[in-house]
This record gives C-alpha cells, sequence and structure tokens, in this order.
C-alpha cells in the first residue's frame, strides 16, 4: 500500500515538472538587442516586437524615439559612424545607432568646428584681421582670400565653415594680434578636454594634419556644444552667401561644401571633411520630431550616402510620437 503511494506522488511530481517546462517554452524570446539600443527604449521594444504599433499611443512621450526591431540597421562603409537625439535645453541624449564609436581616426575639417569655438570665446567678432602670406600658403582650399584684404572675424568664420577654407582657419589661429597661433592650438586642445573629448587631439586649425584625430563620440560632444551658438548654427545652415572684404573690393562667392543642403529636407546643416588618410567625414544636424538628429561619419569613402542612409534609416527604424 505504501509502495503504491509512493508511486503516485512520483509520477504527480513529474507531470507537474513537464507542465512547468511547457509553460516556460511558451513564452516569447527577448528581444535581440543592437548596437544603437538605449537601455530605457529596451520594455518599448518588446511591446512593439510583440503586439505591434497600436501600443505607441499609450507609451508616455519621455520613451520616444522608439526602435522598431522589424527594420535591419544599415549597411555603411564608414569606419566608424554615431547616430543621436537631444533637445538643446535637455541633458538627455538618445543613441539610435553607433559603430566604432570610440575608435581614433583622423576628422580633417571637422576640425574646423573647434577652431571656430575657440575663436569666437577668444576674438571679438567685429574685429578686422588682415590676410597674410602665411595664411594664405596653406594647401587646399582657400576660399579665394587675397594677401592684405582685410574681413572680420564673423565673414572668416563664414569662409572657413561654408567652403571649408584652410586660409581662412589659419588666418583666424594667426593673423592675429591678440592669440599666437601655438597659443589658438593649445587652447583647442583645452577646449576638447573641457568638453570630456579624452580621446580627441588637435594638431592645425585646418584639419590638413593627420595629427588631428577624434572619435564618433567626441564629435557629438563637440557639435552639441557648438550648436549653442546662433551664430555658428547661422552658418553651418548656409548653403550660399556672398561676404565682402572691410574695403568692399573683394567679393567672397560662397557655396557649401555639404552636398545633402537642400537635398534632404530635414537636414539643417553641417560640416565635411577629407583628406587622404581620413577619407571622407561628414557631421549632419537634422530637425525631427522638434528636436535635433546628429549623424556623424568617418573614414568613409562616400559620405554623403553613408550619411543619407543613416537618416533615412533613423526616420523608419525609430517611431517618433
Amino acid at each position: 500500500m505504501l509502495k503504491k503511494y509512493f508511486l503516485q506522488i512520483v509520477v504527480f511530481v513529474l507531470l507537474l515538472g513537464i507542465a512547468w517546462a511547457l509553460f516556460l517554452l511558451r513564452q516569447p524570446l527577448p528581444v535581440k538587442t543592437g548596437s544603437a539600443q538605449s537601455s530605457e527604449n529596451t520594455f518599448q521594444a518588446n511591446i512593439l516586437q510583440k503586439e505591434g504599433d497600436a501600443n505607441v499611443k499609450n507609451i508616455n512621450a519621455d520613451y520616444f524615439p522608439i526602435r522598431n526591431w522589424m527594420i535591419d540597421e544599415p549597411q555603411i562603409l564608414a569606419k566608424a559612424a554615431i547616430v543621436v537625439n537631444f533637445k538643446l535645453d535637455q541633458p538627455k541624449t538618445s543613441i539610435l545607432y553607433q559603430k566604432n564609436t570610440d575608435q581614433q581616426l583622423s576628422i580633417a575639417s571637422l576640425t574646423k568646428i573647434m577652431t571656430a569655438i575657440v575663436a569666437l570665446e577668444n576674438l571679438n567678432p567685429d574685429e578686422n584681421i588682415k590676410i597674410s602670406q602665411q595664411s594664405v600658403s596653406a594647401d587646399g582650399n582657400n576660399g579665394g582670400l587675397l594677401i592684405g584684404e582685410e574681413l572680420t572675424v564673423r565673414d572668416l568664420l563664414f569662409i572657413m565653415l561654408i567652403e571649408s577654407s584652410n586660409d581662412a582657419a589659419m588666418a583666424l589661429a594667426n593673423d592675429n594680434r591678440f592669440v599666437p597661433y601655438e597659443s589658438f592650438v593649445k587652447m583647442m586642445n583645452d577646449k576638447a578636454l573641457a568638453l570630456n573629448m579624452i580621446n580627441s587631439h588637435f594638431d592645425d586649425p585646418s584639419g590638413l594634419s593627420d595629427k588631428n584625430y577624434s572619435t564618433a563620440q567626441d564629435m557629438i560632444s563637440m557639435i552639441k556644444y557648438a550648436m549653442n551658438s546662433s551664430l555658428l548654427l547661422e552658418i553651418m545652415e548656409t548653403k550660399k552667401t556672398t561676404i565682402k572684404s572691410i574695403d568692399a573690393k573683394t567679393v567672397h562667392n560662397l557655396v557649401s561644401t555639404n552636398k545633402l543642403l537642400g537635398k534632404i529636407p530635414v537636414i539643417l546643416g553641417g560640416k565635411t571633411g577629407y583628406t587622404d588618410e581620413a577619407g571622407g567625414c561628414m557631421l549632419t544636424f537634422s530637425n525631427i520630431d522638434s528636436s535635433y538628429l546628429v549623424a556623424v561619419v568617418l573614414g568613409s569613402q562616400n559620405r554623403e550616402d553613408d550619411t543619407e542612409k543613416l537618416i533615412n534609416w533613423s526616420q523608419t527604424a525609430w517611431l517618433w510620437q
């Protein structure tokens, strides 16, 4: 009799174990996490994958944008890239896409954004600068600067950032009586440290030197700071403009090197760069859902194509409201 009860208990335990195993097997697998997913969006991403987009309207607005994992990440050629979303008046930054974001790479003329920051913080925008032989001897694009002409700091910033003029960068760093060239470059590196750009180094103001290097992540820190300047925002958003020398004898018709400006509606502005060592570099900021979308690509064989893919993907692979 005792043996009979014992066998019944064993059978009951076995059946209970089988039932529990079947219950676990019926549970959904964890959502695949990719490089672009931020932890705060994990719960919402699971909801979307399991139950569909209908639940979006019930999610707190603070959780947007939300990743739609039905759409794969884009295939790009850049060695490193990042896409982030933020509002200037809020500390939160959401990483939407990342690839080798801490890899140190040459950044070419993206350097000029830091040059502009230092120039604005140490020079009077209305101060006149006389263009010297030393400035126009720089390699690469000169922005049409002439020896002896005078331009304001503000005008040189336009020429430097819109046409990526190396001569304008040199003029800002070298041709004024306020800041010696070596001190200017030192201030660029000091500013980088102040912005916690610990993986960056600047060797010259133009970006011609391959010793100018940074990371995609550090580029975000730099552009977020630069975008707090209404003047720098205005310049980087300008597609075409005309600048005249102080005596109005020299006219500079400027056209942005950013080929995506005006091509992709959401793009507001940005900066480009290229050297043989750095390859194609590009930084753009766009407007999406009342916030900024910033994309950075470094070391690309086709910077415009990579950037366009990232922006288009960000609009479709993430739900914004």
